[in-house]
């Protein structure tokens, strides 16, 4: 899905470059769009310039203390090369951390702590890719992303990479050393590398995560569909197991995917491709597998790998899947509240009718420290800038849907040079007073930066 995501961007070429132009001559036509709604609060956390620009955002919200709030993100320069050598490109990640709720932040850099020099058989590890971040209820700070070395015939270390997590337990003051989650030396028996091999240079690292259970302390380490999970904070980690695939979340001692199934023998008369809810009570060493919703009843291409899934920190058993009508042209989640033996669909209502959509894409799901569902998605229109929007579940039906961006966004020129965009997703997590939902946004189409919008949910009842 990320190679067709990237062809469908580029694709715009010169349309991309001149949307600024095109948004403003359709503004003096049709009646504007709305700006922000009062209360919302927006920070820029990257402050990049027109020869870089920051993306894959990923925001945290920690469930024991509402005021510590932590956004991961990387800086690029553009335009990107991703067969450029080490010192002709920039793969730097980033966690910008709050201690007051979002009302300020500190930057550290942490490509210090996630580089690592050729050691053994492991080569040098120089740039981070697909930062994220969670946060412990006891306030331990998990960070990490997919390390990668040298360019492929271009450098004296294979091209490799490793799903990597370093660990603050004192509020990101330091930093322990990058540990491996992820190893082809830790695969339990029967689990096999990339392409089914099993050689270090088939380690699986693209798209990693980290996912810590508020409730137990469990920490998992994550790759598309591996899994491995430590109790002492990322010191020692469990063997590798398979989960089928998918983004995990986990809450009361449950981890939790989401994934689609394209064969037709997971569940037998299913009309497929399907979407599936799979759990482990085990920390992920074995998987069952539910059927959520069939063909024909969401759309499952995107610009995510898989629907992304989320547990409700307060309500055992409480998880939603965010995927696409059939039509792409809006959002639906489903959820359920007795670990997906039964399941509901609910979308969120439309949003301005100033503001035009022609496809939606980027969505997640999250919930509020006190167990309200969240929903966040963009809405593009059809010259490739879009909107970043989010809404609240009360009951069985969403509020209010609610734009988070002041304006239309649209892909700065120098970014569609490259050949990487490394924008997938759009993440929401919330406290017990608001919502956060951070995105990339280039306001005027000039400059691509990572924000943060904080959204009271007094606007989303």
């Amino acid at each position: 899905m990320k190679k067709a995501f990237r062809l469908n961007v580029f694709s715009l070429g010169t349309a991309l470059a001149t949307t600024v132009l095109l948004l403003s001559q359709a503004g003096a036509q049709t009646p504007p769009e709305p700006g922000l709604l009062p209360g919302i609060e927006l920070t820029n956390l990257s402050h990049s310039t027109p020869k870089q620009f920051a993306a894959f955002p990923l925001v945290a919200v920690n469930r024991g203390n509402p005021n510590l709030v932590a956004v991961a993100w990387r800086l690029y320069n553009a335009p990107t090369n991703s067969g450029a050598l080490e010192k002709d490109r920039q793969s730097d990640c980033h966690v910008s951390i709050s201690k007051d709720g979002g009302k300020n932040f500190t930057h550290p850099n942490l490509l210090a702590y996630f580089q690592t020099k050729k050691e053994g058989d492991d080569p040098h590890f120089w740039g981070c890719n697909a930062p994220w971040v969670n946060l412990a209820t006891d306030g331990t700070i998990y960070v990490g992303g997919s390390l990668f070395s040298g360019v492929t015939g271009m450098a004296s270390d294979p091209r490799q990479g490793r799903a990597g997590v370093s660990v603050s337990t004192d509020g990101g003051a330091s930093w322990s050393k990058m540990a491996y989650g992820i190893t082809i030396a830790n695969f339990a028996p029967g689990v096999k590398g990339l392409g089914g091999g099993m050689t270090l240079i088939d380690t699986p690292f693209d798209g990693a995560n980290g996912v810590v259970d508020p409730i137990t302390g469990t920490f998992y380490s994550t790759v598309g569909g591996w899994v491995s999970a430590s109790s002492d904070k990322g010191k020692s980690f469990s063997p590798v197991y398979s989960t089928g695939g998918g983004t995990l979340t986990a809450a009361f001692g449950v981890a939790a995917t989401a994934h689609i199934v394209n064969d037709t023998t997971t569940f037998p008369g299913a009309q497929c491709p399907c979407l599936a809810f799979g759990q482990s009570t085990d920390k992920g060493q074995t998987w069952k597998h539910t059927l959520v919703a069939e063909k024909d009843q969401f759309n499952p291409t995107g610009t995510v790998r898989y629907p992304v899934t989320a547990a409700d920190p307060a309500h055992r058993g409480h998880f939603a899947i965010a995927v696409y009508a059939p039509d792409h042209q809006s959002v639906k989640v489903y959820y359920t509240a007795d670990d997906g033996k039964n399941w509901k669909v609910a979308a969120p209502k439309p949003g301005p009718a100033t503001v035009p959509v022609a496809n939606v894409n980027m969505t997640s799901p999250g919930y509020t420290s006190d167990g309200h569902l969240l929903v966040t998605w963009r809405a593009f229109n059809n010259m490739g800038a879009f909107n970043t929007f989010v809404a609240m579940m009360e009951g069985d039906s969403f509020g209010p849907t609610v734009k988070v961006s002041a304006e239309r966004s649209a892909y700065p020129v120098a970014i569609t040079l490259g050949n990487y965009l490394g924008d997938f997703s759009t993440w929401v997590q919330g406290n017990d007073s608001a919502a956060f939902v951070a995105f990339p946004y280039a306001p005027g189409g000039a400059v691509l930066d990572v924000y943060l919008a904080k959204v009271p949910l007094s606007l989303l009842k």
